[in-house]
């Protein structure tokens, strides 16, 4: 990677930036990341167990889990890019691996199928999973819960004993072990009757099920906390503090395009926001070429010098979802070529194009 890149997007400012981006402008697909094998992977697995009817909706969300009553799936968005990962693992404290999303989407797609049949209506299956009341309400709140490491009774895949937190619980990491090819589930739990039970039973309802249609339809509209209607930032999210990447980060100009651009104006009536504001990206895309060209020839400087500089401006004026009033553009133009030759001369003067300690 050629040096000017480097210094504008080495990981500690992408790290930075990350964590000052809110999380409904991240712009996260699935392509290119592990849910675009697992999903896929998961999907075959429920073909060859014989569930041809079950379809389950999977969608980018604030964590993993299953919509009450719904075979609405959500992942976390935090798994979607590779510095996200590192993130999440440095302020949340956890790192999921490969082959653990792929067990989550199993155990998500566990509780798609007992809400898509209701089996937890069932007198069997209250039975089995000793539901007392409720089955919805009585779900416990927080992440914390009782569990009992010596019973033999449930099955714990993961070592954490999330099948002891509720019978909804108990019924979905059940299906995951059912679910996965290769569990060897039959010698694992060979002495444990109660577990087997399960197993058993979570076969015995796929064969009967695996064909008919779910007893619920789908709404779509029952999708809780989308990556679109995220507003807070990646920090924010994470409790996490940024400052301690300020030193480090040698391309971070987030603060220079929020006071040169502002935030999207709060105007509901499409055309009128159109009409009277312009986004920053477009402008930033207009006028690229040119500056492009006259910087580096007024300053001196080769034009990735320039260029670089001003993709990295477009990258963050998107991300960051900046606009300018049409009634400003000639003095935002002049505001632009200024902040990009000084940005550029300053490169040309010592290599860098901030200055140490200026994010500080």
């Amino acid at each position: 990677m050629r040096r000017t890149r480097e210094l504008l997007f080495q990981i500690d400012t992408r790290k930075l930036e990350l964590l000052q981006t809110p999380i409904n402008q991240l712009d996260l697909k699935m392509k290119g990341t592990i849910f675009e094998e697992a999903i896929p992977a998961v999907q075959a697995d429920l073909a060859r167990v014989g569930i041809k009817k079950l379809e389950p909706v999977f969608y980018i969300s604030t964590g993993y889990g299953c919509i009450a009553g719904s075979p609405i799936i959500a992942f976390g968005f935090y798994d979607c890019d590779p510095l996200l990962k590192d993130l999440n693992e440095e302020f949340r404290g956890w790192r999921y691996s490969d082959a653990e999303v792929l067990n989550l989407l199993r155990h998500e797609v566990g509780h798609a199928f007992c809400y898509a049949y209701k089996l937890y209506r069932t007198p069997e299956f209250r039975q089995l999973f000793e539901v007392q009341g409720n089955f919805f309400n009585t779900y416990p709140e927080g992440e914390k819960y009782a569990f009992n490491p010596w019973s033999r009774n449930y099955v714990n895949p993961s070592g954490d004993h999330y099948a002891q937190k509720h019978p909804d619980e108990d019924f979905a990491e059940t299906f995951c072990v059912w679910l996965t090819p290769r569990s060897g589930w039959r010698r694992k739990y060979k002495n444990r009757p109660i577990v087997l039970q399960k197993i058993e039973y979570v076969a015995s309802v796929v064969e009967k099920f695996s064909k008919e249609t779910p007893l619920i339809e789908t709404n779509m509209a029952w999708m809780y906390e989308r990556v679109e209607d995220i507003r807070m930032t990646v920090a924010q999210f994470m409790h996490a503090k940024p400052s301690r990447y300020y030193h480090r980060a040698s391309g971070y100009i987030d603060p220079d395009l929020k006071a040169m651009f502002r935030a999207e104006p709060r105007i509901p009536n499409r055309r009128a926001l159109y009409r009277d504001y312009l986004r920053a990206e477009a402008f930033l895309r207009e006028h690229k070429q040119s500056l492009v060209t006259r910087v580096a020839y007024w300053v001196g400087v080769d034009t990735v010098c320039v260029f670089d500089l001003m993709d990295k401006c477009i990258h963050r004026v998107k991300a960051l979802n900046l606009w300018l009033e049409r009634e400003q553009l000639d003095r935002k133009l002049v505001e632009l070529t200024s902040y990009v030759t000084a940005m550029c001369v300053r490169y040309r003067e010592s290599g860098v194009y901030i200055s140490k300690g200026k994010n500080g």
